[in-house]
């Protein structure tokens, strides 16, 4: 062999590595981002292969991304498991099911059990109303919560009712002092006591009383009192009480002060120097407290 085939040789044996290097390389998949993700992909399914077919379409284990999802769920499942259970209402139960789904859901034991309080200044329950409030919240199965949400809602309406009524007495009382003291003038006090003899002389204490509480506020009534009061100022007996005092009995001006110790408008009249009733609501407090003495 010349020395220039035996060069040429050695070039050919030279150059086959590089050659199957290049074809091995060529052979390679090529990757790239989106394939990496399908391989993920696959990668996260691989767990539900270890899962029994029987199980694997259910929606709570084909929808989880990986078996952290499926322990969340169990976690989560024996949270709920955990907490009482509250059978929902069913149109065949009987007292023995309503009064057990009530003492689940938050019943107290006894109507004992409630605390129906309120603060208000025009209202005051008395024991009994509460007692028997109780006893229908009971019956109906409410918890304390919602007994004192239905209690707080009559309160209020109770009390807004009362203001409403207690203004407009006090609304009456000014509107008819106005009226009696223009037309009366000088003459307004002694009127009034002359009116006031004349309704406990001509009626029966009881009526005299309930008279007294529902127009004691009506001018025309007021000034017809003192008209028919001036007719009997004849009548000697009736002369000699109204001198003496409209009260004729210290049982009866004891009565009077209880009831005036409670009433608002008297009592602001009885304090308030500014008042144009200050005058007369003395003269009244302090002959009642005479007559009550005597």
């Amino acid at each position: 062999m010349s020395e220039e085939q035996t060069m040429e040789s050695a070039v050919a044996t030279q150059s086959s590595p590089t050659d199957t290097v290049a074809e091995t390389t060529t052979e390679q998949p090529q990757t790239n981002l989106l394939n990496e993700g399908a391989t993920i992909a696959s990668a996260e399914k691989d767990w539900l292969n270890d899962i029994s077919e029987e199980f694997r379409s259910t929606p709570s284990i084909s929808n989880a991304k990986n078996i952290n999802d499926i322990a969340k769920q169990v976690v989560n499942l024996e949270k709920v498991l955990g907490k009482p259970k509250v059978s929902l209402p069913q149109e065949n139960w009987q007292e023995s099911d309503w009064n057990e789904f009530y003492n689940k859901t938050g019943r107290p034991e006894t109507i004992d059990g409630y605390d129906l309080s309120y603060n208000s200044e025009h209202i005051k329950f008395e024991d009994s109303d509460k007692n028997k409030l109780a006893e229908s919240f009971y019956k109906a199965g409410l918890s304390q919560q919602q007994a004192s949400a239905v209690f707080t809602s009559i309160a209020e309406r109770e009390a807004n009712l009362s203001q409403s009524v207690e203004e407009k007495f006090i609304s009456n009382e000014t509107n008819a002092r106005e009226v009696l003291q223009k037309e009366w003038g000088d003459d307004f006090e002694t009127n009034l006591k002359l009116s006031n003899a004349a309704l406990n002389k001509l009626l029966p204490n009881d009526v005299a009383e309930q008279v007294q509480e529902r127009y004691g506020n009506d001018p025309n009534l007021i000034q017809l009192l003192a008209n028919a009061g001036k007719s009997l100022m004849d009548d000697t007996e009736f002369k000699g009480t109204l001198q003496s005092s409209s009260w004729t009995s210290p049982v009866a001006a004891k009565s009077e002060l209880d009831q005036l110790r409670s009433d608002p408008v008297f009592t602001s009249q009885l304090t308030n120097k500014t008042d144009p009733g200050h005058k007369f609501a003395l003269e009244k407090w302090t002959e009642l407290h005479r007559v009550a003495a005597s």
